[in-house]
């Protein structure tokens, strides 16, 4: 098939499928099911008013870096928390911890499998961040915890049992369950803020509510959908992470904070997509959880998401050049006898 009729045919099942979602959208504002199986409301939609912050919110981020050789990779990470304390919506003070601008970490591993490299990666980034986290909040008081991504591991971040990376995965675990404990000893809300969810659960739940939805749902996530069902200062009933927290494989491993774990989809902007927001379930309320996250969101007209969380990512992010550096040092040491090589893909003489 010619390019030019492969992009036709993209672009006119695209267009399909959105003027359904879109359709779809409109009849479930007008008629939605009465029942949801998971939800902890009664509305499929709730309205948010944005609150203007008079809170102390922190931020954690991690950046990560991997270079691949011949027989040997190297990961070089970062991770900062940035606090960020508003009155009556407007900044009032900020801070970094441990420091505006952390030394990097720098660790090696050799004889891993591609998809355990990238597994590894993933861990030692959130290793990383959580420590930072746990670090941050013994040294500051906040009302606020905001972690970039989920507040639980990944499916794809377990090993298998006989893995070599299980211990690390299991550190990873404690961590969580630390930094869970602290924030209820605290009183400091937890919450997950993912900037491309991908996530498909509240799908389930709709297509649970009402059978007939799933083939209209069947190529959609749940930011795409909702993109046509929420308008700007609403969000979705709060609902469970997870069904069946004691068979889901990554929450078994949480013990009784599984259950804890809620999560909602906001709209702060209207010219923005929603954001999965994750939370520990606490004495707040749904409401004013939202009021609040959507009041640090609703920034600018086009871009939904909280300043506190863009200056961590920006503080954490590695520099070329310091992984340029790092890799001189390494090599300097290494001596002109064992040289790094690298990979064929990236060495080849020719185009």
């Amino acid at each position: 098939m010619p390019i030019n009729e492969s992009v036709i045919n993209i672009a006119k099942t695209w267009l399909e499928r959105e003027g359904g979602w879109k359709q779809l959208a409109q009849n479930l504002r007008e008629k939605p099911p009465t029942t949801f199986e998971d939800a902890m409301e009664k509305s499929l939609i709730c309205k948010t008013n944005a609150k203007k912050a008079s809170s102390s919110f922190a931020a954690i981020d991690g950046g990560i870096a991997c270079e691949e050789f011949h027989g040997l990779d190297i990961i070089i990470s970062r991770s900062i928390a940035a606090r960020f304390s508003y009155v009556e919506g407007k900044l009032s003070s900020h801070a970094y911890f441990p420091s505006s601008r952390p030394e990097f970490e720098i660790d090696a591993r050799s004889g891993l499998e591609q998809f355990e490299k990238l597994r590894y990666i993933s861990l030692i980034r959130l290793s990383s961040e959580l420590k930072c986290a746990i670090n941050s909040l013994k040294e500051w008081e906040l009302s606020y915890l905001l972690l970039d991504g989920s507040i639980a591991p990944l499916v794809a971040d377990k090993p298998p049992s006989d893995s070599e990376l299980m211990p690390l995965y299991m550190e990873v675990v404690n961590l969580y369950l630390s930094l869970y404990s602290l924030c209820k000893a605290k009183n400091v809300n937890l919450v997950g803020i993912t900037k491309d969810s991908r996530g498909r659960r509240f799908l389930e739940i709709l297509k649970q509510a009402d059978f007939s939805l799933s083939s209209s749902l069947s190529h959609a996530t749940d930011t795409v959908f909702l993109d046509h069902l929420l308008q700007e200062g609403e969000r979705t009933f709060a609902f469970r992470y997870s069904h069946s927290p004691s068979k889901n494989q990554i929450f078994k491993d949480l013990g009784d904070w599984a259950s804890n774990i809620l999560a909602f989809y906001i709209k702060p902007v209207a010219g923005d997509r929603p954001l999965r927001v994750e939370f520990l379930s606490n004495s707040l309320s749904y409401d004013e959880l939202a009021a609040e996250i959507s009041g640090i969101c609703a920034l600018h007209p086009h871009y939904a998401y909280p300043a506190v969380l863009i200056e961590a990512d920006l503080r954490a992010a590695i520099e070329p050049n310091e992984v340029e550096h790092t890799l001189a040092d390494l090599r300097l040491r290494l001596g002109k006898n064992k040289p790094l090589l690298s990979l064929r893909r990236n060495s080849r003489p020719f185009r």
